[in-house]
């Protein structure tokens, strides 16, 4: 039996490109990997150019989709920024017998930095094949085994590139979260991140289509994808939306927003108590300093102002249910030093509550900002903290 190997040889700023790069070598080489065997028949489709640096092999009835490496490696992004779209034209496919591979084409550079090495995880744990990565990088690549696993990773991996900025996965105690970059070569990383979230969770996903810039949504090839998964429920929103929905809720202290979970994510990093270093995802909270219904209240600023000051990723810290609910009763509170203040009335077997369940005495550097201060200002203009003492554990 031969198999079909069909290309499209152009890129789309380099005509030719894949005639050039596609040697019979690499494609005997593939169709091996593949097929298990060197026979085949090649098409040449030269009706649009190559999207997603793909070929596809026809073969026993399966059809395999083989995505391409770069072979210079010269960005990040720009190395690996064509398989999600190789991904959403597998999805497309009619055909039920489907393989998606992806193959290291000789290259120049290092495929193998700590962002790629967490993409590639990604792109295993999506239920891509590697045909020759054991060529490249002998410690082979696993798969992530949980979502817990995927975010530490992503945040070890965001802490050490502090210009990776663009997607953000948490958890509640029901659900998984995705807050989604719309804009830029990130915006394809975010339907990977779906599909490898989907594939290692039974909970539901709520992926947050946060529109920016000039590009309003995921493109459409993404959404197919996401909506073929099962599992997903896609939630758009954007500034305009949420400027909307906080003006007509935030006196009521109803507002939740997606976009400041997003930016506390990006400020502060992984879900974790400020102050008894709790890191169970699901009973972390996002709690604002200078309290939404107070922002709202506030005269002294137009709507667009009070709108920033309530998304703002310096106006909150991580706590966890516990603090949270003892800092908005005013339980505790935090001087200008970020030292934690309680009440000097406090019961006896309050106080020892308390402390029993708080780790540190006062906030951290990273969360201690100018601009955090200036909302802790806002908020302790409010109320009269003079009865309050420091807190020592």
């Amino acid at each position: 039996m031969t198999a079909i190997i069909t290309y499209r040889p152009d890129a789309q700023k380099t005509p030719g490109l894949y005639d050039r790069i596609l040697t019979y070598k690499i494609l005997r080489d593939i169709c091996i990997r593949v097929t298990g065997q060197d026979d085949f028949n090649i098409i040449r489709d030269t009706s649009t150019y190559n999207k997603g640096r793909l070929i596809t092999i026809e073969y026993g009835g399966i059809k395999s989709f083989v995505s391409l490496s770069e072979v210079s490696v010269e960005g990040r992004n720009q190395s690996v920024q064509s398989i999600p779209t190789a991904i959403n034209l597998y999805y497309a496919d009619s055909n039920p017998n489907k393989a998606l591979y992806y193959y290291f084409m000789p290259h120049k550079g290092n495929y193998f930095t700590d962002y790629h090495l967490f993409y590639f995880r990604l792109l295993k744990t999506a239920g891509v094949i590697f045909l020759n990565l054991l060529d490249y990088y002998p410690a082979g690549i696993n798969a992530f085994e949980n979502v817990d696993e995927l975010i530490d990773e992503r945040n070890d991996n965001r802490e050490t590139n502090s210009s990776n900025n663009s997607s953000f996965i948490a958890k509640t105690s029901d659900k998984v979260q995705i807050y989604a970059k719309t804009y830029g070569a990130s915006k394809y990383e975010s339907t990977l991140l779906a599909i490898a979230v989907a594939a290692i969770t039974d909970r539901p996903i709520d992926l947050y289509n946060i529109c920016e810039q000039d590009l309003t949504r995921l493109p459409q090839s993404s959404l197919n994808t996401i909506n073929a998964i099962g599992n997903i429920q896609i939630h758009d929103t954007s500034i305009t939306l949420e400027k909307r929905i906080f003006i007509n809720q935030a006196k009521n202290n109803e507002f939740r927003s997606p976009i400041y979970q997003r930016n506390l994510l990006q400020r502060l990093g992984r879900k974790h108590c400020a102050l008894c270093g709790c890191e169970i995802p699901e009973i972390i909270q996002g709690a604002h300093v200078w309290g939404v219904a107070e922002i709202a209240r506030d005269d002294h600023f137009s709507d667009d102002i009070k709108f920033n000051h309530a998304i703002s990723g310096e106006n909150g810290l991580w706590l966890c249910q516990n603090h949270h609910k003892l800092f908005d009763s005013h339980y505790l509170s935090f001087n200008m030093d970020g030292h934690i203040l309680v009440p000097s009335n406090l019961r006896t077997e309050d106080g020892q509550f308390i402390r029993a369940i708080t780790q540190n005495e006062s906030l951290d550097n990273q969360i201690m900002t100018e601009n955090f201060k200036w909302y802790l200002s806002q908020r302790n203009s409010i109320r009269d903290y003079s009865h309050y003492q420091r807190l020592v554990i």
